[in-house]
């Protein structure tokens, strides 16, 4: 099964052109599943704070997702893509998955509660203190989790997908300052200890704010069940393809046992 990650920086307007020549690649490459890194289609936690009234929010959002349920019909593709939901003038940072006319919106549940960087004081996402399980689907045999990059270092989620038996896990970012080798040690540990690969899709780009600079560095990376990174992407806008084979990571669960 082959899945396309794609690194893009915020696009102002869902830029159908742009979306349409990477779609049309992944039809020439048989893709079936298209993911996106966070804050592509609405722009970065701090601008969405400063500037952005729920409404307006609410408006691009909505027409972001006309388009891509558009996109996903006609190149038969599902696609995984982190958008801002508003309901009752309250905003939930949530991942959807758009499977022709049909979605399925995964509400984020640890985020990150930083001076710097409030997202769990901005958003309405609940935050159980036992999460429930992530948003899983099935696709040529494989069981794919979906969730978002900050819940990669909580332990209780990765117990949720362990316990589904989880194959593929789709990890949506936005990666920024001094974090690229952490990511890449986190990410690794995570695909081997749970015997499940990962791919991690970043954003790329710059914001500027209270005076620094945010500069989201991509790295976008395809890790395999024994903790290997298979391919990555550096700093630019590109796509990343990834070939899974169901017996190669049948294998490796086997191999390792960690999965009993």
């Amino acid at each position: 099964m082959n899945i396309a990650l794609l690194q893009l920086p915020e696009l102002t307007a869902p830029c159908t052109p742009l979306l349409e020549k990477y779609f049309q690649t992944c039809k020439k490459q048989k893709v079936q599943i298209v993911a996106f890194g966070e804050y592509i289609f609405n722009p970065f936690y701090h601008k969405l704070c400063a500037h952005k009234p729920a409404a307006q929010i609410a408006h691009t959002s909505a027409h972001t997702l006309d388009i891509l349920h558009t996109l996903s019909k006609a190149h038969k593709l599902d696609i995984i893509a982190p958008i801002v939901l508003e309901k009752e003038n309250k905003l939930y940072k949530t991942i959807a998955l758009i499977q022709g006319s049909k979605s399925r919106f995964y509400y984020q549940q640890r985020l990150i509660a930083y001076p710097h960087w409030n997202e769990k004081a901005f958003f309405a996402n609940p935050t159980p203190k036992h999460p429930k399980t992530p948003l899983i689907f099935k696709k040529n045999n494989f069981k794919i989790a979906v969730i978002a990059g900050f819940e990669v270092h909580f332990d209780e989620i990765w117990l949720k997908l362990k316990q589904s038996q989880v194959d593929i896990v789709i990890l949506p970012c936005s990666n920024t300052f001094a974090s690229k080798i952490r990511w890449r040690r986190l990410c690794q540990m995570r695909a081997f200890t749970n015997s499940m690969a990962i791919l991690r899709i970043n954003r790329i780009g710059n914001e500027h704010y209270e005076k620094l600079d945010w500069q989201f560095y991509g790295d976008s990376l395809w890790i395999d069940a024994n903790g290997d990174i298979e391919e990555s992407l550096g700093d630019k806008e590109g796509m990343l393809l990834a070939s899974l084979e169901l017996k190669h990571l049948r294998a490796l669960q086997q191999e390792w046992g960690f999965r009993a």
